[in-house]
């Protein structure tokens, strides 16, 4: 909320971004782990790193998006890139919860599959997301890398 108020505040921008980045690294840097966890019958250390860690940086992930759009004082109803991260986001919050948090303390092979599935889904929501906030497609019809 702070961001709406500190248009030029360039530094808070900065800030913003680096935490946008670890938030980024956090979310979905761990789901790179999880197969090789759950074959080696980590479950608990792995659904304590999902609760704990995984989740939270979703959270600081979208915190820190909205406080950069919120100082840069985007529209989201036009700039399709962030409006289609943002729907993203909230996919990759709805497999997290779904698909992988019940998965992870189960040794099942349907758990098995269940996980294999949300971290394939979660990754490429990851390779979508990279790639729209680095070409941000849709504006002005052209393609601008990181202006």
């Amino acid at each position: 909320m702070i961001g709406i108020f500190l248009n030029e505040n360039q530094t808070l921008v900065r800030i913003l971004y680096l935490v946008h980045i670890i938030g980024i690294v956090g979310a979905f840097g761990p789901t790179f782990l999880y197969q090789r966890m759950h074959k080696a019958g980590e479950t608990a250390a792995m659904a304590a790193l999902h609760m704990k860690f995984v989740f939270p940086s979703l959270v600081i992930l979208w915190v820190a998006g909205m406080g950069m759009a919120g100082i840069n004082k985007f529209s989201l109803a036009s700039t399709y890139w962030i409006t289609a991260t943002i729907v993203l986001w909230i996919a990759a919050m709805a497999v997290s919860w779904f698909f992988i948090k019940p998965a992870v303390s189960d040794t099942s092979p349907e758990a098995s599959k269940k996980l294999n599935m949300g971290v394939g889904i979660t990754h490429l929501i990851f390779v979508l997301s990279l790639w729209l906030m680095i070409f941000k497609p849709f504006v002005d019809n052209t393609y601008a890398f990181n202006d």
